[in-house]
């Protein structure tokens, strides 16, 4: 890149009114649904210098985020000058990098407090070590940095490489959206609840939430087909469904980040045309390496595979809890959901394979349970939530902890319940929250709640 191509990346340095015709602010503007993400920008301290790296998988809009960030700094009349877009796409590596901020701080800020934005860094191998450079020497030390990556991998490198650097700053994650969150591109706005308030409810209380809330079960319909990442969003309101197109797009970008890595696109395609099978499903890795045909890899190489489709945000591995330890057990078979509904999308389109209704309504209850504090290193989700299976071959889809108290939640998205179904977690447990399609109830400690009522309750 050339230094001279930061004025047409940064048109706003002409005239601040030109944030406007910025492509992406354009494109989000004429969108029938937009979600403003306050959620993600609220945790960038713009008065104090520090660095950020905001992560998330493809097409999420970090991009978007960043240039509705610029807006509002522009808006408060901050010096257009001492706003920076540096986009790494042709970025050739991290000399190239250090030395376009260099000069850039050189010609236009100097002392002067600045906030530098450097979209998708994981591009450019070692960025880390360019950022940690420019604040050794000087150069970031009123700076607020914001860095964007579609992997976990690279940036988690960057957090360990940067010990005492980052003033303010922290890790943010960007994940598809909640139901919670999607509703407020509509306007609705719901208060949320822990799961203890759930569990402690009667059956009256969650019968009126029921009845108060019943209006917004159409847009579950929406969120069911489309899932949380906006431009899918817009996709199904503007043409009847999320189209080829966009599921070659998602598509595309999984398999060119794969490829990066592992340098296996054939591999990787025969991998995850078998997902759909186990989407849901416990395994361990010597077994789904049995049930993939001609798939000469082994269970060690299967096992860093899906560690990678963690890093990017793409799929979300399960671990075995141990309720009398409260403890991980790794080596105990585990399951896989994909992320989002489009990630589904592209497998099933790969495969030619459907995912079962039931696994499709137990990854959207996994993406409401994840806690995004925790989850900065990717998808392995070490921290939680868990399952539990016993020997008897008897299930928990999913454990989450609260205040230490451990709560398991079983998915049933069936017409009709039976005592049956949730009477694993009366044993082991004495309590539960059961997902159910459309029925309230209470049964001793066991909760019942439709899910679409349960994920706008979270949170």
């Amino acid at each position: 890149m050339r230094f001279e191509e930061l004025f047409d990346l940064n048109p706003w340095w002409e005239d601040p009114e030109n944030i406007k015709i910025d492509r992406h602010i354009v494109l989000f503007e004429e969108k029938k649904y937009k979600y403003h993400p306050e959620k993600i920008l609220n945790q960038i301290k713009i008065d104090q210098a520090g660095i950020y790296t905001l992560r998330g998988p493809r097409q999420i809009g970090k991009t978007s985020a960043l240039k509705l960030l610029i807006r509002a700094l522009l808006a408060s009349d901050v010096d257009p000058k001492r706003i920076v877009y540096l986009p790494c796409d042709n970025m050739k590596d991290r000399f190239e990098l250090t030395d376009i901020i260099m000069r850039y701080v050189r010609v236009f800020t100097q002392d002067r407090k600045l906030f530098l934005f450097i979209d998708e860094a994981t591009l450019i191998p070692d960025w880390q070590l360019a950022i940690k450079y420019l604040v050794d020497t000087g150069f970031l030390d009123k700076a607020v940095v914001v860095i964007t990556g579609s992997s976990a991998y690279d940036l988690k490198i960057s957090s360990e490489r940067l010990p005492g650097r980052r003033g303010v700053g922290r890790d943010i994650v960007y994940l598809p959206l909640s139901f919670k969150e999607f509703l407020t591109g509509f306007d609705i706005h719901v208060e949320g609840f822990s799961l203890r308030d759930l569990m402690t409810s009667s059956v009256g209380e969650l019968k009126n939430l029921y009845v108060k809330w019943a209006h917004v079960k159409r847009y579950f319909d929406i969120y069911w087909l489309s899932g949380g990442i906006p431009f899918a969003i817009n996709d199904l309101l503007e043409n009847g469904t999320v189209t080829e197109k966009s599921i070659r797009t998602i598509t595309d970008f999984i398999l060119g980040d794969i490829e990066r890595y592992t340098k296996s696109r054939l591999r990787i395609m025969e991998l995850m045309k078998k997902l759909p099978d186990i989407v849901g499903q416990r395994f361990s890795w010597n077994s789904l390496v049995n049930h993939i045909e001609d798939f000469a890899e082994s269970p060690m190489t299967l096992q860093k595979y899906f560690e990678l489709l963690s890093y990017l945000f793409i799929f979300a591995t399960v671990y075995f809890l141990d309720p009398s330890t409260k403890k991980v057990r790794p080596k105990k078979q585990k399951k896989v959901y994909p992320i989002d509904t489009i990630v589904l999308k592209v497998l099933e389109k790969l495969s030619g394979k459907k995912v079962k209704e039931g696994h499709i309504a137990e990854m959207i209850v996994l993406r409401h349970l994840l806690d995004e504090l925790r989850i900065h290193e990717g998808l392995n989700l070490y921290f939680g939530p868990y399952y539990w299976y016993s020997n008897k071959g008897n299930e928990i889809d999913f454990i989450q902890e609260e205040n230490s108290i451990l709560v398991p939640i079983e998915v049933k998205y069936q017409n009709k319940i039976s005592k049956s179904d949730y009477s694993s977690m009366l044993r082991v447990f004495g309590r539960g929250i059961l997902i159910t399609k459309d029925q309230v109830f209470k049964d001793r400690g066991v909760v019942g709640i439709p899910l679409w009522l349960f994920v706008i309750s979270l949170g």
